[in-house]
C-alpha cells in the first residue's frame, strides 16, 4: 500500500490538495481532490492512466470551491457536509454574478452530501466532523486498512476549536496517522469580534441607523451572535438581515425573533431604521446588496457603516456616516496549532494554506515529521506499513522522531474507530463564550440594568419604615434631584411665545463627541428652517 501527496495549488492559496492511495486496498489508485481553490487544475495534476476518484469539499468559501466546476470529472462525486451540501446552490449561484465560477448545476448535481463513514472506493472511508471556522465547516478523518492494520488521515480544511454560529470547532479526541493540516492563524480574532459587537451595541443604543455589511456566512454568524445576547443578560438589537445572507440565514435553519430575514427587497430605504442593524453583503458595499444599502446612508450623519472583511479586499475608510471596519477571519491562534498536534499526536504533519515566513516556522516544530512545501511534486508519505520520513530528514533524525513517536504512542497503530462516537457537523445551542466573544466585556457595558428591591423586604417596607445610614444620604440626593427637575420643568414649560412649537426628536450619536437632533416628522415643522440657523428647543423625554 502507498499513500501520497501533491499540493494543487501551492502558489495561489495553497488550501487544496490531491492525495493518492494504490495497492492492495484498491485495484486502481484512488486519487482525491480535497478543496478545489484557485488555479487548481486537475487534469494538469492527473497522469493519463489516472481518474479522479472523489472531490472533498470541507466549506463553502470562494478560495475553497472556486475551480470545482472546471474541475468535474471521470463522474466523481463532490463529497461534504449536510449543511455545506444544504447551502452550495445559493453560495456558487451568488458567486458566479461576480467570480468566473462555472458548471454550477454540474456541480449541484454532483454532490454528495455525507454524514457518516463513506466508502470512497474499495476499503477507503471518509466522513465529515466538525470544524469550527465557518457554518457547516467539516475536517474529514480518511480511513483505510493495510494488511489487517488500521491506518487513519485527517484533513482539516479551515478550522476553529471555536464555535461559528453553533456549529462546534474541530474535535481533539482524534488520532490519526497523518493529518493535512490548515496552518492559518488570526491572534486577534476574538478581540476583533468582540471589538465588534461592542461598536454595533453602542451605534444602535445611541440611535444610528446601523449597516454592516459581511460576507454571506459571516453575516449568517454575526445575525445569531447579536439574536444570542440576551443569554447573557444583554437586550439584543433588532436585526434585519438581506439578501444572499437571508437566503443562509434560512436555509440553515436559524430562526430568531429579534431577527427579520428580507432574500429579497425594491426598496433599500424602507429596511433601513435608526437604532436597529442590518446585514448586507458582501463585506465591502462596493456591488449587491451592501451598495444598494450604503448608497442610502453614506451621506447620513447618524448612520454608521460597520464592515467585517477578510482582510483581502480594501475598506471603505471615510464617508458622511461614521464608518469602522473590523477584520473578520476565523482562524485560530498559533498556539491553537501547536495544541492541536500535540493532542493528535500524528506521525506526519502536512502544513497548507501558508507560504513564505508563515509556513517556514513549522519546520521542524513537532514531534512528527513535517512537510512544510510550497511545491507541485508527489511525496510519498506511507508505503508498505511504514509512514515515511521526509527526503530531506537524515537517517539519525528520522529515528530520532520515530522513537520519540513510540514514547508518545502515536506509532501504535492509531486509527479511529467506527464504534466511536464522532460529533456530527450540525448546529446547535450557541454558547457565545465559545464563539470567541469577551462576555465579561459585554456584560460590563451593556448588561440590562435596573433597580431591584431587596429579595428581604417588600416595596412598602421601603416607603413606611425609615430607612437609616447611607441609605437615608441616598434618599435624600434623590428629593433634592427631584426638586430641581421640576424647576427646570416649570421654567421650560412657562412659554406663552406665540413661535414656538412641539416638536418629536430622535437623538443620533454622529461619533467624535457630536450629537444631532433629527426632527422625526418635518412636515409639521410651520417655521422654516436652513443650515445654520439657531433654534431654542425644550428637552422632555418620551416613550419610543
Amino acid at each position: 500500500m502507498e499513500v501520497t501527496f501533491q499540493h494543487a495549488n501551492p502558489h495561489s492559496g495553497h488550501e487544496s490538495v490531491l492525495v493518492r492511495l494504490s495497492g492492495d486496498v484498491t485495484d486502481q489508485t484512488a486519487c482525491i481532490l480535497f478543496d478545489s481553490g484557485t488555479d487548481v487544475d486537475v487534469d494538469g495534476l492527473l497522469e493519463d492512466d489516472e481518474y479522479l476518484t472523489a472531490i472533498v469539499l470541507t466549506h463553502a468559501h470562494l478560495d475553497h470551491y472556486a475551480t470545482l466546476g472546471t474541475n468535474l470529472r471521470d463522474g466523481a462525486p463532490v463529497y461534504t457536509s449536510e449543511p455545506t451540501a444544504a447551502i452550495l446552490d445559493t453560495v456558487l449561484t451568488e458567486a458566479a454574478t461576480n467570480y468566473d465560477i462555472s458548471n454550477v448545476d454540474a456541480v449541484v448535481d454532483a454532490l454528495e452530501p455525507i454524514s457518516d463513514w463513506t466508502t470512497v472506493l474499495g476499503d477507503i472511508e471518509l466522513r465529515p466532523v466538525p470544524a469550527g471556522h465557518t457554518p457547516g465547516a467539516a475536517g474529514f478523518p480518511l480511513r483505510f486498512d493495510d494488511g489487517g492494520e488500521h491506518r487513519t488521515m485527517l484533513v482539516t480544511g479551515d478550522w476553529t476549536q471555536r464555535s461559528a454560529a453553533g456549529f462546534s470547532g474541530l474535535p481533539t479526541t482524534l488520532s490519526p496517522d497523518a493529518v493535512f493540516l490548515t496552518g492559518a492563524t488570526n491572534e486577534e480574532f476574538e478581540s476583533e469580534l468582540t471589538a465588534a459587537v461592542e461598536t454595533i451595541l453602542e451605534r444602535v443604543r445611541a440611535g444610528s441607523t446601523v449597516l454592516v455589511t459581511a460576507s454571506g456566512l459571516a453575516g449568517v454568524h454575526i445575525a445569531a451572535l447579536l439574536a444570542e445576547l440576551d443569554t447573557i443578560d444583554i437586550d439584543p438589537p433588532s436585526v434585519s438581515i438581506t439578501g444572499h445572507a437571508a437566503k443562509l440565514y434560512e436555509t440553515l435553519g436559524y430562526d430568531y425573533s429579534t431577527v427579520t430575514s428580507v432574500p429579497t427587497f425594491d426598496d433599500a430605504d424602507v429596511i433601513l431604521e435608526p437604532g436597529a442593524v442590518t446585514i448586507a453583503g458582501p463585506e465591502v458595499p462596493v456591488e449587491g446588496s451592501a451598495a444598494k444599502f450604503y448608497d442610502c446612508v453614506q451621506d447620513d450623519p447618524g448612520a454608521t457603516l460597520v464592515q467585517l472583511t477578510s482582510g483581502s479586499v480594501s475598506p471603505v475608510e471615510s464617508a458622511g456616516c461614521t464608518v469602522d471596519c473590523f477584520q473578520y477571519s476565523n482562524h485560530p491562534p498559533e498556539a491553537a496549532v501547536d495544541d492541536l498536534v500535540e493532542d493528535l499526536a500524528p506521525r506526519q504533519v502536512v502544513m497548507m494554506h501558508q507560504s513564505g515566513a508563515a509556513l517556514s516556522r513549522y519546520k521542524d516544530r513537532y514531534d512528527s515529521f513535517v512537510w512544510a512545501t510550497t511545491d507541485r511534486d508527489e511525496y510519498r508519505i506511507y508505503e508498505d506499513g511504514t509512514w515515511v520520513a521526509p527526503p530531506w530528514v537524515n537517517d539519525r533524525v528520522a529515528r530520532r522522531l520515530r522513537s520519540q513517536q513510540y514514547g508518545n504512542g502515536s506509532s501504535l497503530g492509531s486509527f479511529i474507530d467506527s464504534e466511536r462516537s464522532l460529533a456530527n457537523v450540525e448546529q446547535s445551542e450557541i454558547s457565545l463564550e465559545a464563539e470567541g466573544l469577551d462576555v465579561s466585556s459585554l456584560r460590563t457595558q451593556f448588561r440590562q440594568s435596573a433597580p431591584e428591591l431587596s429579595k428581604s423586604k417588600s416595596a412598602s417596607q421601603y416607603t413606611d419604615s425609615p430607612v437609616e445610614g447611607e441609605d437615608t444620604d441616598i434618599l435624600e440626593h434623590v428629593d433634592e434631584i427631584k426638586s430641581r427637575l421640576s424647576r427646570v420643568e416649570e421654567a421650560l414649560t412657562d412659554r406663552d411665545d406665540a413661535g414656538y412649537g412641539t416638536h418629536q426628536v430622535r437623538v443620533v450619536d454622529a461619533g467624535d463627541g457630536c450629537l444631532f437632533l433629527r426632527l422625526c416628522n418635518t412636515d409639521d415643522v410651520d417655521q422654516s428652517l436652513t443650515h445654520g440657523d439657531t433654534v431654542t428647543i425644550r428637552l422632555q423625554n418620551t416613550p419610543d
